[in-house]
């Protein structure tokens, strides 16, 4: 199998009880997301909390990956949906500024449900990809309420040589063909979140992206080795606590990117988490006392015992 296969976690950012940077603490997560051997996004809009970090924190965030993680495991810097051109023309700059390996370009939010047409999107994808020299990768993502046409995928591959890859966040197993179809061959092809793994990873793309293996990074590895070993009974055992994991995370948490549950989870067992910052707030003791229990069911790899006493809120 000469396709390069992979996983990217996309790292938390851990916050300390001011809601400042706990550089300490996110020094830990990210030798701990390295040690599994995950491609690691840092700064995501979701996981990383990224849209509440001020331009100092992203830089600070940035470099402190960029010192724990480049030349051991690929990092990323992922930002936020923009408003703007000039927003992600900026951060892609910043990005390469910071010696990271890759940076992600998010589909435009233009705010009032609107959606930019085609042209709109070319002209934004060609202004920020032309602004670095830097390996991009796509993003077509539910979440922005549209998805890239895969023509222009396509047509911004042909044109842009540095555009390294696409995360697809949707559920069409068709669109997800078609694009592995029609450009993986010449790039990465990744969903984003666990569901789709098997599908693309079957449909020959490149894996998988998500915000579980903040809590069990060794888990989400495994799918990928035990794929690549073509070791079926632990493929099926990896995909089935990974998939555990997400419901878990996604029951009490809400969307599985917010980290209201992860972060708490995280505490409780004694790894690095901290706080989430405002507007967001961790789920209730109640409700962390549950996902313990169900986390515990799993017996996932590489998660020691319960913190004593008591999680860290």
């Amino acid at each position: 199998m000469n396709k390069k296969l992979s996983v990217v976690v996309i790292s938390i950012t851990p916050f300390d009880e001011k809601g400042q940077l706990d550089e300490t603490a996110f020094r830990q997560h990210l030798r701990r997301l390295r040690d599994a051997g995950v491609s690691v996004y840092v700064g995501g809009g979701g996981s990383g909390e990224g849209y509440t970090l001020t331009t100092e924190e992203r830089e600070r965030v940035l470099a402190i990956a960029v010192e724990e993680l480049k030349g051991k495991v690929p990092v990323r810097a992922m930002g936020c949906e923009p408003r703007l051109t000039s927003e992600m023309a900026e951060f892609v700059r910043c990005a390469e500024r910071a010696e990271v390996d890759a940076a992600q370009i998010f589909s435009l939010e233009i705010g009032h449900g609107a959606k930019p047409t085609v042209d709109e999107m070319d002209k934004y994808y060609s202004t920020v990809i032309e602004s670095t020299s830097l390996p991009v990768y796509l993003s077509s993502h539910r979440t922005v309420g549209y998805f890239l046409p895969i023509a222009l995928v396509e047509r911004l591959v042909n044109r842009f040589p540095n555009i390294a890859g696409i995360a697809y966040g949707g559920t069409d197993i068709t669109y997800l063909a078609e694009l592995i179809t029609r450009v993986g061959d010449r790039i990465e092809v990744h969903c984003a979140g666990p569901a789709n793994a098997l599908s693309v990873l079957g449909l020959g793309g490149n894996g998988f992206m998500g915000g579980e293996g903040n809590f069990s990074p060794t888990l989400v590895a495994s799918v990928i080795t035990a794929f690549q070993a073509r070791d079926m009974d632990l493929l099926r055992e990896s995909f089935r606590k990974l998939m555990g994991l997400a419901a878990i995370d996604t029951r009490f948490g809400g969307t599985a990117s917010s980290m209201r549950a992860m972060k708490p989870l995280l505490n409780a067992f004694g790894l690095p988490g901290g706080t989430l910052r405002p507007p967001r707030m961790p789920i209730s003791a109640t409700e962390l006392d549950k996902a313990i229990a169900a986390v515990q069911k799993l017996n996932l790899p590489g998660i020691p015992p319960l913190a004593s006493p008591g999680p860290k809120r």
